[in-house]
């Protein structure tokens, strides 16, 4: 009985002290400098690059050229002189070309892989250790392996045409099939970014829902388009938004095979702006380019992201 006295008066007069004690302001209380010393190479990182990106947008509205000693403000004469070249709505017309064929077919293939992945027959088992190898490689060296690939000489594309009786084909060599070279090497370098993902998506729908699927009378062709193809959806959107982006900011592939041509078959923004700002030393130009390029990237990926947006609603 006395312990449980002393317990209690121990109890009261810590409770008083507690009580003594005020309560630390909300406003007053002590920053977590650990967690901002943690965040702080972030920020710096972002701020760093906002600047870049303002920087480059001041400078499309200036005359910066190499040769002119001093930069003066033009405000948006290099957008104006943009919109009247015809050279400009090829070079627009080329990067959506590029970006939407390139993505359309990824997707297309890249389902098809993942479909193949999904099921039990050797030749799945046989590829899927081998569907990363495209992704692992530097898109600078996926370029020039396929020039000499494409090489209309001595390529050994040509020379597996030959044995098929088909006649050499100009590849890149031709302002015709230069854009549709590409397309094919990105094709053929990104397509298992799609296929990861959507295979991924396909891991997710338990064979529960296939099961039943069966028991009502679906066949196979019927269970992918009604069921698979509807979960996995959400998946292929987002694999393509981050595909459309890349795409449309194309840089490695098309300047390591073609450099923009021939001609200007294959001159995306992306490549005219390089070469306006450090071939022709024109830079303010160059700058316009990108911000264009820039906004083209940001308008596609605002639609795709919408579209998404409706398709995960209508799934969930």
């Amino acid at each position: 009985m006395y312990e449980v006295q002393q317990m209690s008066r121990a109890t009261t007069f810590g409770s008083r002290e507690l009580a003594r004690e005020p309560a630390e302001p909300a406003g007053r209380r002590s920053a977590d400098w650990f967690s901002l010393v943690a965040v702080s190479p972030a920020i710096i990182i972002l701020v760093a690059f906002l600047f870049l990106f303002f920087y480059g947008v001041y400078q499309s509205l200036t005359n910066l050229r190499f040769g002119v000693p001093v930069m003066h403000f033009v405000g948006l004469r290099n957008y104006a002189l943009l919109i009247q070249s015809a050279d400009f709505w090829n070079n627009l017309r080329v990067t959506l070309t590029y970006a939407f064929a390139c993505v359309s077919l990824e997707a297309v293939i890249g389902l098809a892989i993942a479909r193949l992945f999904a099921s039990e027959v050797l030749l799945a088992r046989v590829l899927r250790p081998m569907v990363l190898l495209p992704l692992v490689l530097p898109p600078m060296s996926v370029a020039l392996m396929w020039t000499t690939m494409m090489n209309p000489q001595a390529g050994i594309l040509n020379y597996l045409l030959s044995l098929m009786g088909l006649g050499p084909f100009a590849w890149i060599s031709s302002e015709s099939s230069a854009l549709a070279s590409v397309v094919l090497i990105d094709v053929w370098t990104f397509t298992p970014f799609f296929t990861l993902i959507i295979f991924a998506g396909l891991q997710g729908i338990t064979d529960d829902i296939r099961e039943a699927a069966r028991i009502n009378g679906a066949k196979a062709w019927s269970i992918f388009y009604r069921i698979e193809l509807p979960l996995v959806a959400p998946y292929i959107l987002v694999a393509a938004l981050f595909r459309l982006i890349e795409s449309l900011t194309q840089f490695d592939i098309i300047f390591g095979t073609t450099q923009g041509g021939p001609g200007d078959s294959t001159a995306a923004l992306s490549v005219q702006a390089y070469i306006t700002a450090f071939q022709d030393m024109n830079f303010g130009r160059g700058a316009a380019l990108m911000v264009v390029n820039w906004l083209v990237v940001l308008a596609s990926a605002m639609l795709l992201a919408k579209l998404w947006r409706a398709v995960r609603r209508r799934v969930s």
